[in-house]
């Protein structure tokens, strides 16, 4: 079979975004976009080993340490590990989806005796059009956020959760829900955004102005979560804790949005894997 290298590339390079925002979801960890870039590239470029003659035992051994390194990396990059045991955990998931997506391509390539899949070096090539790729991963995406969708509404939301903020001496404390669809992270670092509907923390940071002050330290980014569509202003300033239905206190890493009240009623919105 006559093998297109941009084909090759671009092919796995998708296939990797997928097993990310699939192993994504499934820790509901944001992945911010530069660092899907970056990982998927690593992934496309991987797929090149398929090129190699693999008859011989050494080389053989190369191809998978090739491809387990390629991996680690695609992982550290995607999900920003910060320790070795965070590493170990994201690349279990990913592995896994890994396994399952690619059981299924060649369990399809073995039974179907297509001429479509090709499974070389243990690299997955499709001779199909761009247009078909990009449709099938479009079909992905889109079950992917089904399943999103469908946990969200099967999580319990029915458990009570707090939130309290803290910079220096003032602190507030909200009711909070639980969120997987709150997907939103800081665009330069990754870093999950716990959105506060608060009207006193709305006004005591003079929010209510057309553009925050570059010194406040907040800034605006574009959101969507269950309170709906817009602007927010989020900072890196204070302190977060989210108290849970069982009175664990949980000091979560995050960046903090602020918006008014929703009709009156102040509240928190966070991930749920910021509990870890």
């Amino acid at each position: 079979m006559k093998i297109y290298i941009d084909i090759l590339l671009v092919t796995n390079a998708i296939m990797t975004l997928i097993m990310l925002e699939a192993a994504g979801r499934i820790c509901h960890k944001v992945i911010s976009p530069l660092r899907l870039l970056t990982a998927c590239s690593v992934g496309g470029l991987s797929s090149l080993v398929m090129t190699i003659d693999s008859r011989g035992y050494f080389t053989a051994v190369l191809i998978v340490v090739i491809k387990l390194v390629s991996a680690v990396f695609s992982v550290l990059i995607a999900f920003g590990c910060k320790d070795p045991w965070q590493l170990l955990r994201y690349f279990i998931i990913y592995s896994a989806v890994n396994a399952v997506f690619t059981g299924i391509v060649v369990t399809l390539w073995q039974i179907s005796g297509s001429k479509v899949i090709f499974f070389r070096n243990l690299t997955v090539y499709f001779d199909i059009s761009l247009f078909k790729l990009a449709l099938a991963c479009g079909i992905t995406y889109g079950l992917l956020c089904l399943y999103e969708n469908i946990t969200r509404r099967c999580f319990n939301r029915a458990a009570k959760y707090e939130a309290i903020y803290e910079n220096g001496g003032f602190i507030v404390k909200v009711p909070a829900i639980c969120d997987s669809g709150n997907r939103l992270c800081d665009s330069f670092t990754g870093t999950p955004v716990v959105v506060f509907c608060c009207d006193r923390l709305f006004y005591h940071y003079d929010l209510d102005r057309d553009e925050p002050d570059p010194l406040s330290g907040f800034r605006l980014i574009p959101c969507s979560t269950v309170s709906g569509e817009g602007i927010i202003h989020i900072t890196a300033a204070g302190s977060v804790k989210i108290i849970d239905d069982k009175d664990r206190v949980h000091n979560v890493r995050c960046y903090v949005g602020i918006k008014p009240s929703l009709n009156g009623k102040s509240r928190a919105i966070f991930n749920p894997a910021l509990l870890g």
